[in-house]
């Protein structure tokens, strides 16, 4: 099958997801004259929208980044497996437009915190799947791959997943701090901060 059409597919999903988020943010109508400080009062109330519009943005950067090097440095082909769940990833990427305006018009819920947890949960384990899949698949190539390159990739692959679970049980005390471990494997994506943190434990990948 032909690998250019999937990653072709897959990046535009990415790029319409990320200009829906921006449409779920709008001023609500004013049955008034419109003053400054009706629209600052009105601005002020879409906060939690912004908040989960940037979180969910970079969250879907950060998918990006690792779905792009995922089929530019690990796959030479892809099969229909690989092919199916990819659908199956992106049928869950899908539906982040939906749990971030659900997230930022009820951020004070803890139904609304877990959905979004819930949903980049999914994601995580889709996107490990796939990377696992391809790791253990006779059909897939990766023997151009370095064993220590590997291993970053996995423990990224599982950083998501790990990290959006403990965010929904944390939702039980702070919906707040939920975000925060929503939005933690982020970090990882940075440059160089993997091989930091090897280094400031002494681990050796």
């Amino acid at each position: 099958m032909n690998k250019n059409r999937l990653e072709a597919l897959s990046d535009g999903v990415f790029s319409i997801l990320m200009t829906l988020l921006v449409f779920e943010i709008s001023l609500p109508a004013l049955r008034v004259a419109p003053t400054n400080a009706l629209i600052l009062a009105d601005l002020a109330t879409l906060i939690p929208l912004f908040v989960s519009y940037f979180i969910s943005f970079a969250v879907l950067a950060m998918f990006w980044i690792s779905h792009n090097f995922f089929y530019h440095s690990f796959t030479r082909e892809v099969n229909r497996t690989l092919v199916l769940l990819n659908m199956a990833y992106l049928a869950a990427l899908s539906l982040i437009p939906f749990s971030a305006k659900l997230l930022g018009e009820y951020d004070y819920l803890q139904v609304a915190v877990v959905a979004y947890g819930i949903n980049v949960l999914v994601i995580g384990i889709l996107a490990a799947t796939v990377l696992h899949y391809a790791i253990f698949s006779d059909e897939i190539d990766i023997s151009h791959v370095s064993p220590r390159l590997l291993t970053q990739a996995r423990i990224r692959s599982l950083l998501t997943p790990t990290s959006a679970l403990i965010g929904i049980l944390v939702s039980m005390v702070s919906v707040h701090v939920a975000l925060f471990f929503f939005a933690l494997p982020i970090i990882f994506m940075v440059p160089g901060v993997l091989t930091a943190t090897e280094k400031m434990f002494g681990l050796e990948f």
